[in-house]
């Protein structure tokens, strides 16, 4: 029974969205012929109403599971509606980049974007994204099912902007057979990592670890270091909004989070994507990753990986001051400038259903914000990559997390000059101490220039 090819053929069924980390092959099969989950009250994805038969809208997507698998099922969205819609899918720095440029500009080209946990704040505050209350309200769309904390990402002043449709988490994955050829637990400390990695490197053939350096990326992984040392990236957000970025303890966080991946990456000294990592894991010539929960997919599914049978997954390392992983929420929003908002509702609303997301899951799909589907058996059962509890390690990411900084809205700038400055240190191009120093400087202007007040 293959559960994808049969949900191709049928308008979606009642079921919901959520499920961490790519199971495949017989784990889906099973899931396709599990009980329904049922679907919250009025969350069940109708036919939109004729009116807007006929219309199209355009949406602009990252390139990830979830955005393939709404692109491949949008002819069941059409079929039902009468809405045409097309999906475009980029990769996430370029998604970035042009969805700034689109709404900043107050273009109406795209009909429905992606609504990013760290710019959120700051289109939301813009006023380029349009609000859902009324939308939400006049379809009885049931916003109890998502965790909370993702749905307060997507509001400002008390309005929604955005429908999630992910709760993100830093986590680790790693071959257990490299592991168990040199008797070594799972590391749960940066100095347990370190000897991991020397005892399991062996290049050309194998590298420890592999780690996503690109600017737009690296700001992700690498507080785990900066916190677990004790630092931050603001002094106290949101209180103080000081950037403390070459303090004592962001230097000493610094030094070994670059440290690790100029002596044991396969990227060594050259920028790294999200497709790099995810390529080097699956074809079983890197060890270990510590990044974005949703990105290991491709590991873990039979039919993209040669080591999905190989691989587990853990809670990031931590240092002295603790286990930090990391958290992020994203999803979907209509900007305000759009002139096909109704439409453009039908089509949020449709993904991000209960039945849609379910269905979605059994696909594949690991995104998880859905109460209803975090609590069931099914989730618990497919779920457990490598006999590791997904659904716990989600659980305690959420309590673990200290993420008041991601919300900032100068983050993105803040974010992208770290990346920057990993870059040069990596590249050889600066010291640690220097380009820490300059990009606490550059991270001051920032705010400064966003109108906040910090000490120095």
């Amino acid at each position: 029974m293959n559960a994808t090819d049969n949900r191709s053929k049928r308008p979606l069924r009642r079921r919901d969205f959520l499920k961490l980390v790519g199971a495949g092959g017989a784990t889906v099969a099973l899931a396709a012929c599990a009980a329904p989950v049922a679907a919250p009250a009025g969350d069940t994805g109708e036919a939109a109403a004729p009116s807007l038969a006929g219309q199209k809208i355009k949406a602009l997507l990252s390139d990830f599971f979830f955005s393939q698998y709404i692109d491949e099922q949008s002819p069941v969205f059409t079929e039902n509606t009468g809405i045409e819609v097309e999906v475009e899918r980029v990769t996430f720095p370029i998604m970035l980049e042009q969805s700034e440029i689109e709404l900043s500009s107050g273009s109406s080209n795209y009909d429905v974007l992606w609504q990013v946990f760290i710019k959120a704040q700051r289109w939301m505050r813009a006023g380029w994204s349009a609000a859902l209350d009324d939308y939400i309200a006049a379809s009885n769309f049931d916003m109890t099912d998502f965790i909370q904390s993702t749905i307060d990402a997507m509001t400002y002043q008390g309005a929604t902007y955005g429908i999630p449709f992910l709760a993100e988490s830093t986590q680790m994955i790693y071959r257990k057979d490299k592991l168990d050829e040199v008797g070594m637990e799972i590391p749960q400390t940066f100095d347990e990592l370190e000897a991991v990695l020397a005892a399991t490197h062996a290049p050309e053939e194998f590298y420890a670890y592999v780690m996503r350096t690109e600017p737009n990326g690296v700001h992700f992984p690498y507080p785990i270091w900066i916190q677990g040392y004790g630092g931050n990236v603001f002094r106290d957000p949101p209180n103080d909004l000081t950037p403390t970025l070459n303090t004592p303890e962001a230097l000493v966080a610094t030094e070994d989070f670059c440290g690790k991946i100029t002596r044991y990456s396969i990227a060594g000294s050259q920028i790294y994507g999200t497709p790099d990592c995810q390529n080097a894991m699956a074809q079983g010539l890197a060890g270990l990753w510590v990044d974005a929960l949703g990105i290991f997919n491709p590991i873990t599914d039979p039919e993209t990986s040669k080591v999905a049978d190989q691989v587990a997954i853990a809670l990031p390392p931590g240092g002295p001051a603790g286990q930090f992983p990391q958290i992020a929420t994203h999803g979907l929003q209509i900007p305000a400038a759009s002139t096909k908002k109704d439409a453009a509702w039908e089509f949020v609303s449709w993904a991000t259903s209960h039945d849609f997301m379910f269905d979605a899951m059994l696909a594949g799909y690991n995104g998880v914000n859905r109460k209803s589907i975090l609590s069931s058996p099914e989730y618990a059962e497919l779920y457990n990559t490598g006999g590791s509890d997904i659904g716990q390690l989600v659980i305690e990411s959420l309590d673990l997390s200290n993420a008041a900084y991601r919300v900032v809205p100068e983050f993105p700038e803040v974010g992208q000059r770290m990346g920057q400055a990993i870059g040069e240190i990596i590249s050889g191009q600066k010291t640690v101490q220097e380009a820490m120093d300059s990009c606490q400087a550059d991270a001051e202007q920032i705010m400064i220039q966003g109108g906040n007040e910090i000490s120095v």
